[in-house]
């Protein structure tokens, strides 16, 4: 099958998984903040990316800031970690993994 052929189909479900990523991060946030006094595992968490060109960069970046309760604070000069800043750092690797897949998701749409 050729390939722009599957392009339109890689659109959609990354966007359907971003709106997916997006509406359960404001649920979990909602819940956080509805039930105070639960402990805070806060932190900045280094997060390797596969991304190649600046544009993906970008799009990963703003991505993640823009699901609630987490904040791209920085991009290694070489493109390749970003430094992430998350409400919900108790387990790095499991974190690291969701934005793994979260990103997979979005260059999927790009290449």
């Amino acid at each position: 099958m050729k390939r722009w052929l599957l392009k339109p189909w890689r659109i959609v479900y990354a966007l359907a998984y971003f709106l997916a990523e997006l509406l359960l991060a404001n649920f979990r946030l909602a819940w956080d903040v509805g039930t105070p006094g639960l402990p805070s595992t806060a932190g900045i968490i280094r997060v390797d990316t596969g991304a190649r060109t600046s544009a993906e960069i970008w799009l990963v970046a703003n991505a993640i800031s823009m699901t609630p309760g987490t904040l791209t604070l920085e991009v290694d000069p070489d493109g390749h970690h970003l430094y992430v800043h998350t409400l919900y750092a108790e387990d790095r690797e499991a974190f690291a993994r969701q934005i793994g897949a979260f990103e997979r998701a979005l260059l999927g749409a790009m290449r």
